[in-house]
């Protein structure tokens, strides 16, 4: 409701075994039913989904061949469209994922605002807290950058950590993290997948 985080998650139809999909269709889902069904789920399980319009069928199927399937209700109610965000964030870093993730689980325990430091040299990440800062630096020099486009003018911008975690956490899976950046405009964070699915995030900035 506060609008503080967009995650828009695309998985492409050739990372599916079998793919039937006759039309576009919007299905509207509870997204805490189907958290908790996908906690259940292990490394390797497949996922089965079919819809007959009115509900939703998720399936789990184990590498053993034992299949689990859960019924849901589609939601009624209408879905908010939201619009493509066009923004001009003209910086970017790119890393690999593991290397993100590991910076942002050790940042999230030493405070609760991220701060993102560019200039020419590289990106900065660090982390504020009553009791110091925990920060670190990344550039193509020391091969922490697979690429690195900078500013013209050093930005610095806070985010709140609190949503940043939780991309973190899926940044490990990732083979491929960008950043992107603009002077106080919200970082767009977007990471390559296996099977070619992508994930991008935006989340604005903290105002303090």
């Amino acid at each position: 409701p506060s609008h503080v985080i967009l995650i828009d998650f695309t998985i492409p139809k050739t990372a599916f075994e079998e793919y039937n999909v006759e039309k576009e269709e919007v299905l509207t889902i509870n997204l805490e039913i189907v958290a908790k069904i996908l906690r259940r789920a292990s490394r390797n399980d497949k996922l089965y989904l079919e819809s007959d319009g009115s509900r939703l069928k998720l399936g789990l199927v184990s590498k053993g061949g034992v299949e689990r399937y859960f019924l849901m209700p589609l939601l009624s109610q209408k879905y908010e469209e939201i619009p493509e965000l066009s923004l001009e964030l003209n910086t970017y870093a790119k890393m690999v994922g593991p290397v993100f993730a590991t910076a942002i689980s050790i940042l999230s325990k030493a405070g609760e605002t991220l701060r993102v430091t560019a200039n020419s040299e590289g990106i900065r990440l660090a982390s504020l807290s009553d009791l110091g800062e925990v920060e670190f630096e990344f550039s193509t020099t020391s091969g922490t950058l697979i690429d690195y486009q900078p500013p013209e003018s050093e930005i610095v911008n806070n985010y709140s950590l609190e949503y940043i975690e939780i991309l973190g956490s899926i940044a490990k899976l990732a083979d491929m993290i960008t950043l992107k950046l603009g002077p106080e405009m919200p970082i767009e964070i977007n990471m390559e997948l296996s099977s070619g699915a992508q994930l991008r995030a935006f989340v604005a900035p903290r105002v303090e």
